[in-house]
């Protein structure tokens, strides 16, 4: 177990020169991080991640000092080292500038509620397998719809978790009924 007295004097330390610093600790316990909560904490200037060891810490560091805390899964880790990176890349990515266009970050997987639709490359065949047609179309109108299905498709198959959160049109809906009901049974 992590002893009390070190970490409050690096807390206290960094709140001396950011005051306004916000303290995480990354703990199996703690919320559930997701997408939402990254651009949540990506409105806080400071963030000082506290990343716990085999056992954890005194829990009197949590009591005095945690404004918050996380988990990134209901698994258990060596320490909090590698949700401290999970949580700073997601955090990051939602910063304006951060990926160089701002519409990277709209496009990608969970920016909407739904998994990301599939992405290809050149040639349009690859040892028989083809790029659906739209995508060769130039259209598009059409090349977003089909996005926007196919993402819808591929969360309904692998995520259905997530579309109880999505917000979905009328017509959305009405694709997702066909889908599920074109499912094997």
């Amino acid at each position: 177990v992590m002893k009390a007295e070190p970490i409050f004097r690096a807390v206290e330390e960094i709140k001396s020169r950011s005051p306004e610093a916000r303290t995480l600790l990354l703990t199996p316990q703690g919320e559930r991080f997701h997408q939402g909560l990254a651009r949540e904490m990506s409105g806080e200037k400071h963030w000082i991640l506290i990343c716990g060891r085999y056992e954890g810490l005194d829990e009197r560091v949590r009591q005095a000092l945690v404004d918050r805390e996380i988990s990134i899964g209901d698994y258990i880790l060596n320490g909090g080292e590698i949700p401290a990176l999970v949580f700073m890349e997601a955090v990051s990515r939602t910063l304006p500038g951060f990926l160089g266009s701002d519409q990277s970050m709209e496009e990608e997987s969970f920016s909407d509620g739904l998994l990301e639709y599939p992405q290809y490359t050149r040639p349009p065949v690859f040892r028989g397998m083809e790029v659906p047609e739209v995508l060769l179309s130039g259209n598009h109108a059409e090349i977003r719809r089909w996005r926007r299905r196919e993402a819808l498709k591929r969360t309904y198959r692998r995520r259905p978790d997530l579309l109880e959160r999505a917000e979905l049109t009328a017509e959305e809906r009405e694709y997702l009924a066909l889908v599920k009901n074109q499912e094997p049974e």
